[in-house]
């Protein structure tokens, strides 16, 4: 008899943790490109920058920081962390994933988007904490940096202690972003 019951809780156990992987997978299946291929650049050429100029700051210099002051945050104070600190997740704990935990995507009821290379290989999370910020973390959860928004569709990218890096996101006109390096350049890895 003791054995039936002990059977019974393991397959109960084993059963929801099944079950919450599954919920998991479901969430991450909605963001993934290589099971979607609208999600995905290298077959939807409407979020490809290489084949969308609307999208690709090398030709259009509104969603540039090299060429736009208004989206350059050592240029413009207003979207660079360390001059308005209600952007900066060390000075705002709002922000900050050590203290607000509902932003790390080791949180059991997590929500946010994923960072994918250009294989489609998961990379890492990015959380929005506010229409503003989204905090960076890498594949394992660990934060590695944030977002700050400077327009519409872009978003640069600083360093845990406020540092912009000179990488940027630029909207894909869909349902994710494109990452563009300190040149200008796509990297290939996107955000879904």
């Amino acid at each position: 008899m003791q054995k039936l019951v002990l059977a019974g809780s393991l397959s109960a156990i084993l059963l929801g943790s099944l079950m919450a992987s599954a919920q998991s997978y479901t969430s991450f299946r909605h963001h993934n490109p290589k099971q979607d291929p609208s999600l995905n650049p290298y077959a939807n050429y409407t979020i490809n920058p290489d084949s969308n100029a609307s999208i690709n700051p090398a030709f259009n210099w509104n969603i540039n920081p090299l060429h736009s002051n208004e989206v350059n945050p050592t240029a413009n104070g207003r979207i660079n962390p360390m001059n308005n600190l209600a952007l900066n997740p060390q000075s705002n704990e709002v922000l900050n994933p050590i203290y607000m935990k509902s932003l790390s995507p080791n949180y059991a009821s997590w929500n946010g988007l994923y960072l994918f290379t250009r294989d489609n290989e998961f990379f890492g999370y990015i959380t929005p904490a506010t229409q503003d910020v989204m905090i960076s973390f890498d594949d394992r959860g660990e934060w590695n940096g944030y977002f700050v928004r400077a327009g519409n569709s872009l978003y640069n990218y600083f360093n845990v202690p406020g540092i912009w890096t000179g990488m940027y996101l630029c909207g894909d006109n869909a349902r994710g972003f494109n990452l563009f390096d300190k040149t200008g350049k796509w990297t290939g890895m996107h955000v879904k």
